[in-house]
């Protein structure tokens, strides 16, 4: 597990530091619409990437995968701030297809290595290795772009996923998928709830990270990037501290808070000042990170055998589908009605989803329970 963490902080933090420098590059060149662009692009290529990556790993394996896809991404990344538009979507759906395949990968390994009844603690010792980049290399970019160019960006992106090629050689062996059937999805009726769910906490992310100097212009810099700091360790922290409970009392209570906080924190980002901006960056941040855990082990506990790598495919594609939704979507609401509608309009739909949740589980046997979770998916 040490092993998987160290390759994703490596990769995720190429990832991350371009996630917000290049939507600013974007607007230079074709305003908010050219940074919405931007992140959607690289969101649906991504989800592309994901969907084919369960095929790609039952026939090269998963630490070929992840080679495979390292050395797309490391190469991308030193070409990713170009003059042109169409040339910047081009690139951004290159190091999308990578990143979607590498995740589907790293999330099988973990998936196969962690013991049943603790994979939700186990799996999230990868997802905040995963996380702790958006700590650090999400507010980074766009000083490091600021302050060193477009051309150092790409080189500090590339070297750390560079990084992470290297480390693949620490990994240790897998197992060999032995189905045919290790490429299939889990049926979508099982898998759309808490699909829905993380998208929420997503959609309010991606929104976020793409349009909040725009979105509060009256806030200083060093309070923007202080917000997004807040929020990437909001998620990494209750990522972990979330795993626990969701081991031994299941998904249900940590769906609903995670989908309440995100609630409150879009009301919060949708009123001027400082102060409002950095407990509506926090709470974000805390509700992804309790809906990452819990929509994960809910849908590996649905899951047949065969089906992990599928799981772990629709898993991510509704994350980046929900970042993607929040840079092109979200920014496409607000120049109609503004950012603070658009806000509001978000708290909104996660208030009508975690009324349907609530509805759908209230007298129903949770499914992740601790007796059931490990047998259904070891």
């Amino acid at each position: 597990m040490l092993s998987i963490a160290g390759v994703m902080l490596s990769a995720m933090s190429s990832f991350y530091l371009l996630l917000s420098a290049i939507p600013a590059h974007a607007s230079a060149i074709a305003g908010i619409s050219g940074a919405g662009a931007a992140t959607g692009a690289l969101m649906a290529a991504t989800i592309v990437g994901e969907i084919a990556a369960p095929q790609v790993t039952n026939r090269i394996g998963r630490k070929a995968a992840l080679g495979l896809a390292l050395a797309v991404l490391g190469p991308a990344c030193l070409s990713a701030f170009p003059a042109s538009l169409a040339l910047l979507l081009l690139n951004c759906a290159v190091r999308g297809l990578a990143l979607g395949v590498l995740l589907v990968a790293a999330g099988g390994l973990s998936a196969q290595m962690a013991p049943p009844s603790r994979r939700a603690e186990a799996m999230s010792i990868s997802g905040v290795a995963s996380a702790v980049p958006a700590i650090v290399a999400v507010p980074l970019g766009p000083w490091v772009l600021t302050n060193l160019g477009a051309g150092w960006t790409a080189v500090c992106a590339a070297a750390v996923a560079f990084t992470a090629l290297a480390a693949i050689a620490v990994l240790p062996s897998e197992r060999k998928i032995e189905t045919d059937e290790a490429h299939c999805l889990p049926a979508l009726g099982a898998a759309i709830g808490p699909a829905i769910s993380l998208g929420c906490g997503a959609v309010l992310v991606g929104a976020t990270v793409t349009f909040l100097p725009l979105a509060h212009p009256e806030a200083a810099s060093g309070t923007v990037t202080l917000g997004l700091l807040l929020q990437g360790l909001g998620a990494a922290v209750t990522r972990w501290l979330s795993a626990r409970h969701v081991d031994r009392h299941g998904t249900r209570l940590p769906m609903l808070a995670g989908l309440a906080a995100c609630v409150v924190a879009a009301i919060g980002l949708a009123a001027a000042g400082g102060a409002e901006v950095l407990f509506g960056m926090l709470l974000s941040g805390i509700a992804f990170g309790v809906l990452q855990t819990a929509t994960l082990a809910e849908l590996l506990a649905r899951a047949a055998p065969s089906q992990v790598d599928g799981a772990s495919a629709l898993w991510n594609g509704a994350y980046d589908a929900g970042l993607g939704i929040g840079g092109i979507a979200f920014g496409g609401l607000a120049t109609a009605v503004g950012f603070s509608t658009a806000f509001v309009a978000t708290a909104g739909v996660s208030t009508l989803v975690a009324l349907l949740h609530l509805a759908a589980s209230k007298g129903t046997v949770n499914a992740e329970a601790p007796s059931s979770f490990g047998q259904r998916i070891s």
